[in-house]
């Protein structure tokens, strides 16, 4: 009788780890990872449109990294609408953290070609997502 118990609570156990971890751990994870990803692309864009004199081919580097931040930030939308736990998503809220206002800001960002207009952007998408990397630091 103590072995049909025993079989029954480690189901239970198992069971509920897997709903924690496929529906809570994994979507918090993907945003986070996702977040970091853009926050990497971003500052490599904005260095690339810092650069003093950009080369010839360097101009297909900067479409393709305004394409990236695109997916990224499309992707960061994705998560937080589809996938995060509701807790989650209040938690962010309580952080002041809003992807979906940063979304705006970085597919402006995809198109803008100006340092200091990119700055701008960089700055907003910075304060709405609370990224506190040294990817964003410009040069003088």
């Amino acid at each position: 009788m103590s072995i049909y118990i025993a079989a029954l609570i480690s189901f239970i156990l198992g069971l509920l780890g897997y709903i924690i971890i496929r529906f809570w751990i994994l979507p918090i994870g993907r945003y986070s990872r996702i977040k970091r990803r853009l926050a990497s692309d971003i500052g490599a864009l904005l260095d690339m449109l810092q650069a003093d004199r950009p080369q010839n081919n360097e101009g297909a580097h900067i479409q393709d990294r305004g394409v990236s931040v695109r997916r990224h930030c499309s992707d960061l939308i994705s998560i937080y609408q589809g996938e995060l736990p509701y807790w989650y998503r209040l938690y962010l809220e309580s952080r002041k953290e809003r992807p979906l206002e940063a979304s705006k800001f970085s597919m402006r960002l995809a198109n803008t070609r100006k340092p200091e207009h990119a700055l701008r952007q960089v700055n907003e998408i910075k304060r709405l997502l609370r990224i506190k990397r040294s990817v964003f630091l410009s040069r003088p």
